[in-house]
């Protein structure tokens, strides 16, 4: 089966060159925490910009640098199996669709599970997926900032939230981080002083150039103001084919593994999910 049939070809594409404020608030609108990043005024792929990329080096304006550069791309003639085993074989979500050198649209990881699950039937549950490695916690009172520095520490896109008990109440990821952020603009001054005569040793007036700066701040406000009202759970019993409806019904690249007595588990990714038919593809 090829993947033409579930390429989107209606996406949302930033420019490169642009501006980072205008990426961001972007991804704020659209509830997002990657673009696809095209070379300025062509459909020529460049690279994906991700909300991670940002919040590792905040002070940087400049999107190019930060963009990821080494995202493979795929042909809508290719199979369903050859885009399942890039997406295993990588940290990717979107696989740019090339098409005479310009990007025609994307897949998603999410998108192809479904046809995986078709295909390569399974019965297994969820149980045995849950990689606790891709997982963390923390307290409800933690810092947004701090909060969005565990999650870069660890490579992590999402966090589990604990109360004062230790009892789950919540989750937060990185497109909660997007929307918690702002940009704050401010000026530099850079200065430098000669003297009347122009010789380096003669320190009488000075002459100044002016900087216009801006970063991505994250708040010192509790990380539970910004906890998810709302999303995915599941119970490790589930099978995996029901876990990936799931998933597309409610449009979620996770769901939480909630047990019996309302505590957190872990989290099933969807790449952890396509993990299960890694063999069989």
């Amino acid at each position: 089966m090829s993947l033409d049939g579930i390429i989107k070809r209606d996406f949302i594409k930033f420019s490169i060159p642009g501006d980072r404020a205008v990426a961001i608030e972007a991804m704020k609108a659209n509830n997002i925490s990657e673009l696809i990043a095209l070379k300025e005024g062509t459909e020529t792929f460049l690279g994906i910009i991700s909300i991670n990329d940002i919040l590792s080096k905040p002070e940087e304006e400049q999107l190019a640098l930060l963009m990821r550069r080494d995202i493979p791309s795929i042909d809508k003639k290719d199979s369903i199996e050859k885009a399942a085993s890039i997406f295993l074989s990588g940290d990717y979500y979107y696989l740019p669709v090339i098409e005479n050198e310009k990007v025609i649209g994307i897949v998603s990881l999410r998108d192809i599970l479904p046809l995986i699950s078709e295909s390569h039937k399974i019965k297994k549950t969820v149980s045995g997926l849950i990689d606790q490695n891709s997982f963390m916690s923390v307290w409800e009172k933690t810092p947004a900032y701090i909060a969005s520095k565990v999650m870069l520490n660890f490579k992590v896109s999402f966090l589990g939230v604990l109360d004062d008990k230790g009892k789950f109440i919540g989750l937060v990821d990185d497109s909660d981080m997007i929307n918690a952020g702002e940009i704050i603009s401010g000026v530099t001054e850079s200065d430098s002083s000669k003297g009347e005569s122009g010789d380096d040793w003669d320190w009488n007036w000075k002459s100044s150039v002016l900087i216009g700066t801006s970063n991505f701040y994250l708040p010192g406000n509790p990380v539970s103001n910004y906890l998810k009202k709302e999303y995915s759970k599941i119970n490790q019993n589930l099978n995996i084919s029901k876990a990936i409806e799931k998933m597309q019904k409610e449009q979620t690249r996770y769901v939480a593994i909630i047990e019996d007595d309302k505590s957190l588990a872990g989290i099933l990714r969807d790449v952890d999910i396509l993990k299960a038919y890694k063999d069989l593809i």
